[in-house]
């Protein structure tokens, strides 16, 4: 599935604007990537597509009434009454689909309303895909997700009270709101490496098979420590002397409980080896993308004391608390992408061959520059049927790939960026986020030299070289220029006198 076009009216600051999406004729990758300053209306244009794609995700989802997202009323433009979202897209097998969504203001409720709902295309779509599903004529369903740009990268401890249920349509939970949630990912993680865990124990011996349950004990006997603690710090007139105590001993069984769990676990890795085990594919394919994208290695959940996640990293294990925003941010990004492919396409040996849509909102957000400059061709080698939807304002993520769509937007207008691919990112600060590559005032220092020397007042360009010297650093490119261009004039004066 890919989208191939979007058309706004009155919506945002757009009161008339259509936008194509790679693959084009002219750029043959999934990717188009939006630039533009603060304002310009990148993240409205993604917001858009999340609110047309939500009627169609809703159809997924079983909802009855099958609505989607409305239109938000401050998202319409101040002239109009009425706004609409239209987008098409190819599905499987290449088959042109189109709906469109409008919302009026000044309704009460507001009215919306998608042709969806008229059945034009909702039997097409249906039938398309989920009906399939349901009947086992198809496996897998399109992953769709939209990342905003307050995506949520606080990680809070586990909650070993509560499991992650899975089943394919979890693959679409909060996948056009939150998007992105490190304690989703994280309890999903622990989950299915539980059952991994349970499946390679299955191959110990006799007595190992009988210690099992401490897999599940663990969680039963923290379950009985909240209620406890609930007891202690919500109800009155109960013998609290009594619960104290039931409660060390709960306590005291967890400890144990826990290291018992961690004498069965810590020779997995060597039985694994022994037995050759591949490993679920889910979870291969989350370790498969994070290890590509980081240095992190082996990322694990640690189950003792406050259950985490730990990776390594040069040899170190590292809780995740301890990484930088952008390390996290950047794991969990492709964690869960690799993580909702993976439940979507439960048959796959490789469910990263999965196809979908992926929005990002700020894909450079908490990055560091060193990888910002791959981001986008890890992106397209990791999920080579993923179709992405950008925005950026760094220069870096749009001069890697020769093949993507950029498109520049300014004021409400949009423009397809042409031959950028391999520009330093001082020439696209410069030309597309409109950013001088050094201070106004020294560039016009710099320029006032180079006409100084032009206009061959040597003294005067030495005098202001001397004056920029004592500011900036020695070795600054355009001080050696400048220089360099002076020793050359003051040679050329000598020889015609």
């Amino acid at each position: 599935m890919k989208i191939k076009q979007l058309h706004l009216r009155n919506y945002g600051r757009f009161e008339d604007l259509t936008i194509n999406f790679a693959p084009t004729d002219e750029r043959a990758s999934n990717v188009t990537v939006i630039v533009g300053n603060n304002g310009a209306g990148k993240s409205q244009i993604l917001q858009a597509l999340a609110t047309g794609l939500s009627w169609f995700l809703d159809l997924f989802k079983g909802k009855e009434n099958k609505f989607g997202s409305s239109i938000d009323i401050s998202q319409i433009n101040n002239k109009f009454d009425k706004a609409s979202i239209e987008i098409s897209l190819l599905n499987r097998f290449e088959r042109s689909l189109n709906w469109s969504v409008t919302t009026v203001k000044d309704r009460l409720p507001n009215w919306t309303s998608s042709n969806l709902q008229n059945g034009n295309n909702l039997d097409e779509l249906f039938s398309n895909y989920f009906r399939d599903y349901e009947l086992g004529l198809i496996s897998s369903l399109p992953l769709i997700v939209y990342y905003s740009d307050s995506r949520d990268i606080n990680h809070k401890p586990f909650n070993w009270n509560e499991s992650f249920t899975t089943n394919i349509l979890t693959g679409y939970e909060n996948a056009l709101s939150a998007g992105l949630s490190y304690n989703q990912f994280f309890q999903w993680f622990r989950d299915i490496e539980d059952i991994e865990n349970e499946t390679i124990l299955l191959g110990f011996d006799k007595q190992t098979k009988e210690e099992m349950p401490y897999l599940r004990n663990i969680q039963l006997l923290r379950l009985e420590e909240q209620d406890l603690e609930n007891q202690l710090e919500f109800s009155e007139g109960l013998d609290r002397a009594k619960i104290y105590t039931h409660l060390g001993e709960i306590k005291e069984q967890i400890f144990h409980a826990e290291q018992e769990f961690e004498r069965i676990t810590k020779n997995l890795d060597d039985y694994k080896a022994t037995i050759n085990y591949q490993g679920k594919p889910s979870l291969n394919a989350v370790r498969k993308s994070i290890e590509y994208f980081t240095e992190f290695k082996n990322p694990r959940i640690r189950r003792q004391g406050t259950p985490t996640m730990i990776v390594e990293k040069d040899g170190e294990e590292l809780d995740v608390n301890q990484l930088s925003q952008g390390e996290k941010s950047l794991m969990t990004l492709v964690g869960d992408i690799a993580r909702r492919l993976a439940i979507l396409n439960p048959s796959f040996d490789d469910p990263l061959q999965g196809e979908g849509v992926v929005m990002i909102d700020e894909v450079d957000l908490h990055l560091h520059p060193k990888w910002q400059h791959d981001l986008i061709d890890k992106l397209v080698r990791t999920f080579p049927n993923v179709q992405f939807i950008l925005t950026t304002h760094s220069p870096l993520i749009v001069s890697d790939r020769a093949d993507i769509l950029v498109y520049l937007l300014d004021d409400g207008n949009l423009r397809s960026m042409d031959n950028i691919y391999g520009e330093d990112a001082n020439t696209l600060l410069n030309d597309i986020f409109y950013v001088p590559p050094r201070t106004p005032e020294v560039e016009e220092t710099f320029n006032a030299i180079r006409r100084a020397i032009s206009n061959k007042e040597l003294e005067s360009a030495e005098s202001q070289i001397n004056n920029i010297a004592k500011k900036v650093s020695s070795s600054n490119t355009e001080l050696l220029k400048v220089r360099l261009m002076l020793a050359q004039a003051k040679l050329a004066q000598n020889k015609v006198s």
